[in-house]
C-alpha cells in the first residue's frame, strides 16, 4: 500500500538542494515519487509502506545533510 507524506526541510536553499533530495527516489527502494520545493522548504514523498518507512526516509534526508523539522501525514 502506498502512502504520501510531506516533510518540512531545514537547510534546503536552492534548486540543487531540491534535486539532491528528489534523488532519494533512486536511492531508497520503495520510494515511488519524491518532489521537492526549495521555495516552500518541503519534500513530498510517496512510498510503498511494505518496502520503506518514514524513519528510513528521514534518516536518508539527514544523511544528505538536511534536517526534517516536521512531517505532515
Amino acid at each position: 500500500m502506498s502512502r504520501t507524506i510531506t516533510l518540512q526541510i531545514d537547510g534546503m536553499h536552492c534548486t540543487n538542494c531540491a534535486m539532491t533530495l528528489e534523488g532519494i527516489e533512486d536511492r531508497l527502494p520503495g520510494i515511488l515519487r519524491a518532489e521537492a520545493s526549495y521555495r516552500h522548504a518541503r519534500l513530498v514523498v510517496e512510498f510503498d509502506e511494505s518496502k520503506v518507512d518514514e524513519a528510513r526516509i528521514e534518516k536518508e534526508v539527514e544523511r544528505l545533510g538536511y534536517k526534517v523539522s516536521a512531517i505532515n501525514r
